[in-house]
């Protein structure tokens, strides 16, 4: 879509009507081919018919990421790439009580600046006029805020700190980062940085980090066992040096100095009667073996990020198992234990085997009263599977799945 075409289709979404006809749709429970001849849109062109019924959808699909979705509005893209409210919550009280002014660089649809508290003035910055209308519109549900339609290489805007979201992903792949399709890149926000000194960077969580963004603290934030970003806070709003995984909506977190990372892993050994999965943001910042010293947990294996112990830990940044048994790493002997076990819902995991959960299910037939957890794994480079129990008051997650 053109910019032009985007604008268009702002513009209209934004009449008092099309918000007055957009209340109804959402709370209409009929489905879009019912309401495309519906008396209310039936009158309308194709293209007016189609923008409120799309943004109906994305309205709908929004409330996951913010409870005022409603009353917004939203493209496809800039949903995708929208902060959730709990992590923009998050990272807004971090900020200094100090700060007065505060840029939002490459603002998109307004996801960081809604948080920001009201004593803050607020200026968001981005090249689509048409993503401004919506930012606008956005923004003020919640908050006063500034708009500037500029390159942000060229920006105008002066603040005592801010927020850059420069990374892009294809619509409806949002766990999918594209480093390469960055803007601006790497280059730009060296001298972003350089400008404002106090910026807070949001990157994928698999970033791999050049090394001008070495000194800087890099915290990855989770959200339910889903680690969503990675975010660099650069002069007086992070700490030189340190890495910090955050666990929302609870807030649990664990930190280290980069430079102690690598000593912290422990000698792995083996199993325990408890095995230990430390949750994603944990994981994406190294900092398992920091976990681990905290619980007086140890590796199983030197490479993977499975930790074990003999007393129950309960922990946010840990789901917890108990082993109940370990099982030869043989298909064959595995499946035949799951028939005799009567099991009939399982959940599988692995790390540092090449298994994929998704066809070894395949090849089940479960029936039974009984659920679980099966691991395939390695224990001191031994490739091994353990039969588990999933411990309840750990970190949240996703429980056995029936087949």
């Amino acid at each position: 879509m053109s910019e032009a075409e985007l604008q268009a289709k702002i513009a209209f979404l934004l009449r008092p009507e099309s918000l007055e006809l957009l209340r109804g749709l959402c709370a209409d429970p009929r489905d879009d081919l019912a309401l495309a001849s519906s008396p209310a849109l039936r009158g309308l062109p194709a293209t007016q018919r189609t923008a409120l019924l799309e943004q109906r959808k994305l309205r709908l699909k929004a409330v996951r990421k913010r409870p005022e979705a409603l009353g917004m509005i939203f493209t496809a893209l800039g949903l995708e790439q929208m902060t959730h409210a709990d992590l923009a919550a998050y990272k807004a009280s971090r900020l200094p009580a100090s700060l007065s002014s505060f840029a939002d660089l490459c603002c998109g649809l307004g996801g960081d600046s809604f948080s920001l508290p009201g004593r803050i003035r607020v200026c968001g910055l981005d090249r689509s006029r048409g993503t401004l209308l919506a930012y606008r519109h956005n923004v003020a549900l919640l908050r006063p805020a500034g708009a500037v339609e500029a390159d942000v290489m060229a920006s105008p805007v002066r603040a005592e700190a801010g927020c850059i979201d420069p990374a892009r992903r294809a619509a409806g792949q949002s766990g999918r980062w594209q480093e390469g399709d960055m803007s601006p890149g790497w280059d730009g926000l060296e001298r972003l940085i350089a400008r404002y000194g106090n910026l807070a960077v949001k990157l994928g969580p698999g970033t791999t980090f050049p090394d001008f963004l070495e000194p800087y603290e890099w915290e990855y934030l989770g959200l339910r066992d889903e680690c969503l970003e990675a975010v660099v806070w650069t002069g007086s709003l992070g700490r030189p040096g340190m890495v910090r995984a955050v666990e929302l909506p609870g807030g649990a977190w664990v930190e280290a100095l980069r430079a102690d990372v690598p000593d912290s892993f422990g000698e792995p050994g083996p199993p325990g009667a408890y095995l230990y999965e430390p949750v994603k943001s944990v994981v994406r910042a190294h900092l398992f073996g920091v976990l681990a010293a905290r619980h007086r947990l140890w590796p199983l294996d030197a490479r993977i990020a499975y930790l074990t112990g003999n007393e129950a830990v309960r922990d946010p940044l840990l789901k917890a198992y108990r082993i109940e048994r370990e099982l030869p790493f043989d298909p064959k002997a595995i499946k035949a234990f799951l028939r005799q076990a009567e099991v009939g819902r399982l959940e599988i995991k692995k790390r540092g085997v090449n298994v994929i959960p998704e066809e070894f299910r395949a090849g089940l037939r479960l029936a039974g009263p009984n659920q679980g957890t099966l691991f395939f794994t390695r224990v001191l480079d031994r490739k091994t599977a353990f039969w588990a129990h999933r411990l309840e008051g750990g970190a949240e997650g996703e429980g056995p799945e029936g087949d």
